[in-house]
């Protein structure tokens, strides 16, 4: 632990030499003389819990809670928010469009018994729909458990709620077109 001291000593005593020989080259600049009697007398090296001590001043007058100021906060909420209802708008977009060709008479098309059934466009087509439904599905799940886990960083930071943005209130109702797994 002795070598950090005297790494800080000499970087104090290096400090001072330089800010002695800064006051000479002002002095000889502005034409004065510089004998003994004119030049100041050293004070000594500065203490080095002086110079290791980080003001009190707050940088840059910004409050921050958790890390960030406010408006980086409300970026945050706005950048969530944002996802979850862009999230939403998709799947509500893949619901309707799953739904609507889930009336169409193509898709009730039967095969007789003992043929082949033969995969046609739409099935296909109808498949891609769940599957992006599905997709759509998990990215909500997605962007609601960014929103949770940011919130809680918040409360956790002690953030003031005008600092996370207007709130949007949660959808309570189940606006999916499909009926849930297990129902009829």
């Amino acid at each position: 632990m002795r070598f950090p001291r005297r790494l800080a000593a000499i970087i104090a005593l290096l400090l001072a030499a330089s800010i002695a020989i800064g006051d000479v080259c002002v002095a000889w600049a502005a034409g004065a003389e510089t004998t003994k009697s004119s030049a100041p007398a050293p004070a000594g090296p500065p203490d080095l819990e002086h110079l290791l001590k980080l003001p009190d001043a707050d940088y840059g007058g910004f409050e921050k809670k958790g890390g960030a100021t406010r408006s980086e906060w409300r970026a945050r909420f706005l950048e969530a928010r944002s996802s979850l209802d862009a999230a939403q708008a998709a799947l509500a977009k893949a619901e309707h469009s799953l739904s609507s060709s889930a009336g169409d008479s193509k898709a009730w098309t039967f095969t007789p018994p003992g043929l082949p059934a033969g995969t046609s466009v739409d099935e296909s087509e109808d498949a891609q729909l769940r599957q992006e439904v599905k997709k759509d599905r998990a990215e909500v799940d997605r962007a609601q458990a960014r929103l949770r886990e940011l919130e809680v960083q918040a409360n956790l930071a002690g953030v003031p709620d005008d600092w996370r943005g207007p709130k949007t209130e949660p959808s309570t109702k189940n606006e999916s077109v499909l009926p849930a797994a297990g129902t009829k």
